[in-house]
């Protein structure tokens, strides 16, 4: 629906990373002398992950002051942070999963050097007997091709296991990936969800006090979308949601963090961006929207223009996030109380309220 071209919330390169995360969660696990466990799985790969700052912050303050993190700090960091996370059991049993395939890797490799070790005790026993003249050169020769013949044979069986391991290894990886992106997801819109969008916006607004940068956020609400319901119905209402995420979606930038906040009411976090730019963005999206009629894709009947309100406000760095959106959503108010359709930045809410 026009706009500016954009990329959706949770990235295919994401899928990618999960390797990357489970890579580095089960370094992070060597590195500290750690058991390999679900609990301590999980931690770590929500700690390279990054999504909640809280997480890292412990566990950074905890390396900072020691060697290395304690089994008992694991089992704390997990209640804390982790035990009433929805896709917990997803990433238990992936851990378990992995940790069985390791110890057959481990298995393998030790199958291996014991392999290679008994190839060179052959050789020495057959030099040895060829030294003292009990053995032919045919003799130590046919020897030799034998246990180099169990060796490749062995080898082979080795090689095929481990790479049956490894590509077990790989799906497990994407497995927990895409239970962190359902956990993080709205399953109508495929947007982020409120958890997501929570952690996202914690995430940026520490990073614009560290760093000094702009920092916006627009909350987007359909006008009487309670109409729509209930002239025509929850279905058609839930493929206003899908068409609403999909124009919202199209009128950001690579970066930009797209939520379903509740209901009919979107938000978006903007990096980067001061609040005209917050405002330039909210037009496009807000213009999208009135420019279309909407019609269902059964009959082909339209319903006509669907159209939305838009709030936006600049981060104030040190302010508490509740205060920030409480800004945000003033302004969207105003701008429903100022006739809907339009787009109004707290700057103006008091004027316009």
């Amino acid at each position: 629906m026009g706009g500016t071209k954009g990329r959706a919330v949770i990235q295919s390169g994401e899928q990618d990373a999960g390797a990357d995360y489970a890579s580095a969660a089960l370094q992070a696990i060597a590195d500290n002398g750690l058991q390999l466990d679900p609990k301590t799985f999980a931690v770590w790969y929500e700690y390279h992950r990054g999504a909640d700052p809280g997480l890292r912050r412990v566990i950074d303050i905890i390396r900072t002051n020691r060697t290395s993190v304690s089994p008992g700090a694991m089992e704390r960091i997990f209640d804390r942070f982790i035990a009433n996370v929805a896709d917990y059991r997803i990433i238990r049993d992936t851990a378990d999963k992995m940790q069985h395939t390791l110890a057959q890797l481990q298995a393998l490799v030790g199958e291996a050097h014991d392999g290679a070790g008994q190839f060179g005790r052959a050789i020495r026993s057959v030099s040895g007997q060829f030294a003292a003249n009990e053995v032919s050169i045919g003799a130590l020769v046919q020897g030799l091709l034998g246990e180099a013949r169990d060796i490749a044979a062995r080898t082979a069986r080795i090689q095929s296991e481990l790479t049956r391991n490894a590509e077990l290894m790989q799906t497990m990886q994407r497995t927990l990936e895409d239970a962190r992106r359902e956990a993080n997801t709205d399953p109508l819109t495929g947007l982020a969800n409120r958890r997501s969008f929570d952690e996202a916006l914690q995430a940026h607004a520490g990073a614009a006090m560290n760093e000094g940068r702009d920092l916006t956020l627009m909350l987007i609400d359909i006008d009487h979308f309670k109409r729509v319901n209930d002239r025509w119905g929850h279905p058609v209402g839930d493929e206003v949601l899908k068409l609403a995420a999909t124009t919202v979606r199209s009128g950001l930038r690579e970066g930009d963090v797209a939520a379903r906040y509740g209901g009919e009411e979107f938000a978006v976090v903007l990096p980067g961006l001061t609040l005209d730019g917050a405002v330039e963005a909210g037009e496009r999206i807000r213009s999208a929207f009135a420019g279309h009629q909407v019609v269902l894709r059964g009959s082909g009947q339209s319903i006509g223009t669907v159209t939305v309100s838009v709030g936006a406000a600049a981060y104030d760095p040190g302010e508490p996030l509740a205060q920030w959106v409480g800004r945000t959503d003033a302004a969207l108010y105003a701008a429903k109380q100022g006739g809907r359709n339009r787009v109004v930045a707290s700057r103006e809410a008091a004027l316009a309220g």
